[in-house]
């Protein structure tokens, strides 16, 4: 939570409006090495900005304590214009200057907490990865509810749904699937709320011995995968803008 400026001070808020909110959703079963954890959290921290809330979820199967879970969610203040700073005490407008300035550090250490926490350690150990029902849950009841003018949702996830609805995995590799067969499979999808949606983590694969290994994946296998997602996020009223195979190359 981000405690807002005006209200700890006793300052009348100006009126504001949510202009965006991000959703960074980390699927800990997704192997992400240390370089592409450090790009994606810099990807995230460099997009915080007045009006602009965040929220971080991190889902797995539903074993044991992993499931589901809101690591951190805020909303940065707005900045005031010249005329609304003109109408503020000097000792308070100095105050609020602090404050904001503030705010942006502790956003910025909360959001570097939540992300670096909700990389997991996957391991060939973790039979399920429940995608579909996750996604479903999440961009319903959270996503959907968000009054932000523009949704953006970083999805980091090998993307592999492996659970009683289907599985996308065929001798520790990535299936080669009919997108159009799997999707019937599907008994109803979210709603996303207009949302943007960039994929990062998608193919990534954990082998026997616990670790990545850089397996080949067709791209023909990898296209079906895609499409399928892309289908799916359609129909959840939301639009894939990056498809990371498994890179967002810094496009988010």
């Amino acid at each position: 939570m981000i405690a807002s400026c005006y209200g700890m001070l006793k300052i009348s808020a100006p009126k504001a409006t949510l202009q965006r909110e991000i959703f960074v959703v980390i699927d800990q079963t997704t192997p992400v090495d240390e370089p592409q954890r450090k790009a994606l959290l810099q990807d995230v921290v460099t997009k915080l900005a007045p009006e602009t809330a965040i929220t971080v979820l991190t889902f797995s199967a539903f074993i044991g304590d992993r499931y589901a879970d809101q690591s951190f969610s805020g909303m940065l203040d707005r900045i005031p214009t010249q005329d609304e700073r003109d109408d503020i005490p000097k000792v308070k407008l100095k105050d609020l200057d602090r404050c904001l300035q503030a705010q942006q550090q502790f956003a910025t250490t909360k959001v570097t907490e939540a992300i670096t926490g909700g990389f997991g350690k996957p391991t060939d150990s973790i039979a399920r990865s429940d995608i579909l029902s996750t996604l479903k849950e999440i961009s319903s009841n959270i996503i959907a509810t968000s009054p932000a003018r523009q949704k953006d949702v970083l999805l980091i996830s090998d993307m592999l749904e492996n659970s009683s609805i289907t599985s996308f995995y065929a001798k520790n590799t990535v299936k080669m699937i009919d997108p159009k067969a799997e999707l019937a499979k599907v008994s109803g999808t979210g709603d996303f709320g207009g949302a943007r949606i960039f994929v990062a983590g998608a193919g990534s694969i954990v082998t026997a011995g616990k670790k990545q290994v850089e397996t080949y994946r067709d791209p023909k296998t990898m296209d079906a995968l895609e499409a399928f997602w892309r289908e799916y996020f359609t129909r959840s009223n939301a639009t894939v803008v990056v498809f990371g195979k498994p890179s967002l190359m810094g496009r988010f």
